[in-house]
């Protein structure tokens, strides 16, 4: 690389702006550390290792949970475009002739909500974060780790086998909670409404789906049924179906969190409710009280069609349920006020 001037005291301009923004960051007493990759909405993001969260975090900040040692992102207060447009929907619909309007209801109507700020792990939980609270707690350990020890290998993939309760329990654990459907869909897709967390165009190398793990091309839900029942019956699930926690920053959403797309589906807080956006729309955020389904959302590796990652779209299963789709939920923790 050619640097402009002849005289050995010439400072490059990338070596002078880092120290102006060094000299910036300590003057406002925020840490020197940058965020990398440095997120969409804060260029200079910043990490903090505190005892507890900054009481002024920015965008795309992140602070370092003590207790588990999660990457905690800053979502900060503010409006986004919740659900599905009737556009959007027309088109996908064109595309995937074998689903029915009805069954994209619980994303409709579209609308903006305003939310205040909040915290959300950059990544799921893995394997060795929830080892460490079973170490702690004496909670039982999924039921496929043997001997009640991570699988070899496996340290940096997401926890999954758990129940709802168990996210919740964990949750508690490290200081935080479950999100919400509210804050995990804004934490994915930003203020812009793009439907993916990367942007509006499906690409299959962002995330963990099924068409990359196998190299199939989603046809129709027959044949992705017949073939994931074959793949099944030779590869490890556990092993073979979820990749380790930020495998594909290029997928990151607008703050930095990863694998909102693809890899295992994760628990929500609060009840389903298939009539929440009505309410939403007219302004009310209240979770549900109670219900018979608790909500998931990112969709899985175990998945294949497009629509099925969009940021908009979530899943529901029984509370108890470990071992729907081989064991591909886990969750990410929250923190702030709801």
């Amino acid at each position: 690389m050619n640097i402009r001037g002849a005289s050995c005291y010439i400072v490059p301009c990338s070596l002078l702006w880092m120290a102006l923004n060094v000299a910036a960051a300590l003057a406002d007493g925020r840490p020197v550390e940058r965020v990398s990759p440095a997120p969409e909405v804060n260029p200079n993001a910043v990490v903090w290792r505190t005892p507890e969260p900054p009481a002024d975090p920015r965008a795309g900040d992140v602070w370092v949970n003590p207790r588990d040692g999660m990457d905690m992102v800053y979502v900060p207060p503010g409006e986004f475009i919740l659900g599905t447009g009737d556009a959007e929907l027309d088109a996908w619909l064109k595309e995937h002739p074998e689903y029915e309007r009805e069954s994209f209801a619980d994303e409709q109507p579209q609308c903006r909500v305003d939310l205040p700020g909040y915290w959300i792990g950059r990544t799921e939980v893995t394997n060795a974060q929830y080892l460490r609270f079973v170490q702690a707690t004496g909670h039982d350990a999924p039921d496929h780790w043997q001997g009640g020890e991570v699988p070899s290998g496996l340290e940096d993939f997401p926890v999954v086998s758990v129940i709802r309760d168990d996210g919740r329990a964990y949750a508690e654990w490290a200081g935080g909670r479950l999100p919400s459907e509210l804050e995990w869909e804004k934490a994915a897709r930003g203020a812009d409404g793009r439907l993916f967390p990367w942007g509006s165009d499906w690409d299959s190398k962002r995330c963990r789906n099924f068409g990359l793990i196998t190299g199939k091309t989603y046809v129709s839900e027959a044949a992705s049924l017949s073939a994931t029942v074959a793949w099944l019956e030779s590869h490890d699930p556990f092993r073979h179906g979820p990749a380790a926690v930020g495998s594909y920053p290029a997928g990151d959403s607008p703050y930095g969190c990863a694998d909102m797309a693809g890899n295992v589906w994760e628990w929500c807080a609060g009840w389903y409710d298939e009539k929440a956006h009505q309410r939403h729309a007219r302004g009310d955020l209240a979770p549900p009280a109670s219900g018979a389904y608790k909500p998931l959302r990112g969709g899985s590796w175990l998945v294949h069609p497009p629509l099925l990652f969009r940021c908009a779209e979530g899943g529901l299963t029984h509370p108890a349920d470990r071992y729907h789709y081989y064991g591909s939920f886990g969750f990410r923790c929250a923190r702030g006020a709801e």
